[in-house]
């Protein structure tokens, strides 16, 4: 069950760094989001501040050890939200740049499956399939490691993309 936490707390730690890169980047993965055509400029301006925000909340909560299953829910209807939007994104544009992360990734299936599988670990924290556990210390050593889950999800991504793009010069 631990694993299913470590899981979610990573597609938290995703979400802020996706808004922190955002910021840094100055707009650039805003200016992707509305090169798909896909949504009206005002659900974009609204939606960036939304995902880094549920990702701090539901870090935060699980730092101070908080049952915030409400937080959970919306961070799992925020990454279902996202992966539909993707899936969308690779039916309607193909494999354009994303901007989940970056202005370059490709939208590609693994990133779907990968937002799906947030969601649904985020879903069964908010169903209650466990609480953060009471010594403050083992909350607190849960968050390096769902860094280092969400740095191999992000890494497993660039690597597909990286072999599919050269898969595509190749034909």
């Amino acid at each position: 069950m631990i694993l299913i936490a470590d899981v979610a707390l990573a597609g938290a730690v995703l979400l802020v760094v996706a808004g922190a890169r955002h910021l840094a980047r100055a707009g650039a993965v805003t200016r992707v989001i509305r090169e798909h055509g896909l949504l009206p400029g005002w659900v974009v301006r609204c939606a960036v501040p939304v995902g880094p925000l549920l990702g701090l909340a539901v870090l935060a909560g699980w730092a101070v050890g908080a049952d915030f299953r409400y937080v959970w829910a919306a961070a799992a209807a925020w990454q279902a939200a996202l992966a539909g939007y993707l899936a969308i994104l690779l039916r309607v544009r193909g494999r354009v740049p994303c901007g989940c992360l970056d202005a370059e990734t490709r939208v590609s299936p693994l990133k779907i499956a990968v937002g799906v599988l947030w969601s649904v670990a985020s879903a069964a924290m908010a169903g209650g399939a466990l609480t953060p556990p009471p010594d403050v210390l083992a909350r607190l050593l849960h968050l390096p490691l769902a860094g280092f889950v969400a740095l191999l999800a992000v890494v497993a991504e660039k690597a597909a993309d990286l072999v599919g793009t050269s898969r595509d010069r190749g034909r």
